[in-house]
């Protein structure tokens, strides 16, 4: 039987037996209304007194300003993950596009956990997903699946920072072991043999990461009209605002002034002999009028043709950070085009350049030189 409270109710479901025989639920649930909207919770108790309190507790929310997509009974991942990627665009985060990309794919975060009630996350569904991406044709690496597991908990830790809280519970996410980093980097040779086996719109992706050591993400946002060919430089979307606003550039150097103007040039012509309209794609990382998502099988082709079947485009970024060193820059300079936030990347790529080994040994000789200088002479032996 219903017992009611004053804009509330606890009930025990009534359903019919296999013979057919009228039955009660032994558990209780709550009903009340919130903006209008009749709402019903389970109690998870056989206990009534408990169910009261947990009605009166869900009214007393919804009082102060809950609603139907507040309720963390009710909260999806997919509202967690829409929350995400509205944070995300506010901060204007440069790693907007490659989370966009994570959740959206027809196989991404939302097709697995988009209708999955955020209280019911626990450790069997990080565990069943996990499964399922390891059953891909190719697998992904460990590393990738890391990321994923932690933009998830991103989500949940985002929803329960929300007054009220969207989320009750964040639960541990253990992140399996990852290999060893790549310790890869493609030589100058080989870059110019894949160069030039590389469709147009590939190439000129290629000759930026080999440069700046850009991500492919940040490569295939960058747009026509933010490249400057007479200040030889680029300005990136994205800025953050940790740097109030102020624009970064990329400089233009090496082959990549020509490189750019080729295939601004082409983009241009394209357009200019279609025959029939097409809206003008303000990318550079375009084909035929459209952007392109990705390069994989362009990619796996040339480096193939140019026997280098193992390099990967993520290499182009140790690549472009071990050039600069070698060429002088300091840490920091490098960091300021490659768009490395912490020094970390260093130790984990462990760059360190002949110039480098060279200056360091000299140190070294110098200050062991300096204290045999210093020490007394020993017994029997003249100095």
């Amino acid at each position: 039987m219903a017992t009611k409270i004053t804009k509330g109710s606890v009930f025990q479901r009534a359903y019919r037996s296999k013979s057919g025989e009228l039955k009660h639920t032994e558990s209780w649930y709550v009903k009340f209304y919130a903006a209008g909207k009749p709402i019903v919770l389970p109690a998870k108790t056989a206990d009534r007194d408990e169910a009261v309190v947990y009605l009166k507790k869900k009214m007393a929310d919804a009082a102060i300003g809950g609603s139907l997509a507040e309720l963390p009974e009710r909260v999806k991942m997919g509202q967690l993950f829409d929350l995400m990627l509205a944070r995300y665009r506010l901060q204007e985060r440069r790693t907007l596009y490659d989370l966009e990309r994570l959740i959206e794919a027809p196989n991404g975060l939302r097709a697995h956990f988009g209708n999955f009630k955020a209280l019911a996350l626990g450790s069997s569904a990080i565990a069943h997903y996990i499964a399922a991406r390891r059953r891909e044709d190719p697998a992904p690496a460990n590393a990738t699946i890391n990321r994923a597991l932690a933009y998830i908990r991103r989500a949940m830790k985002l929803g329960a920072q929300q007054d009220p809280p969207l989320v009750l519970r964040v639960p541990h996410f253990e992140m399996l072991p990852v290999a060893e980093p790549r310790q890869g980097v493609v030589t100058h040779e080989n870059y110019r043999a894949v160069r030039d086996l590389l469709p147009r719109y590939a190439r000129i992706a290629l000759v930026i990461g080999y440069h700046t050591g850009l991500r492919k993400g940040m490569i295939l946002q960058i747009r026509r009209d933010m490249i400057d060919l007479k200040k030889l430089r680029i300005e990136l979307p994205g800025r953050r605002a940790a740097n109030k606003g102020a624009p970064r550039f990329l400089p233009i150097y090496g082959d990549m002034a020509a490189e750019l103007d080729l295939a601004l040039s082409a983009i241009a012509e394209e357009y200019r002999t279609l025959k029939t309209p097409r809206p003008d794609c303000a990318l550079l990382v375009q084909r035929n009028g459209n952007p392109v998502q990705d390069f994989e099988k362009a990619w796996a082709a040339a480096c193939a043709a140019a026997k280098v079947p193992e390099a990967l485009f993520h290499d182009l970024r140790r690549t472009a950070l071990t050039n600069m060193i070698e060429a002088g820059l300091s840490e920091k300079e490098a960091m300021e085009i490659s768009g490395h936030r912490t020094r970390a990347v260093f130790d984990r790529y462990h760059i360190v350049s002949d110039r480098r080994l060279r200056e360091m040994a000299g140190k070294l000789e110098l200050h062991l030189k300096a204290k045999e200088a210093a020490a007394p002479a020993e017994k029997g032996i003249v100095n």
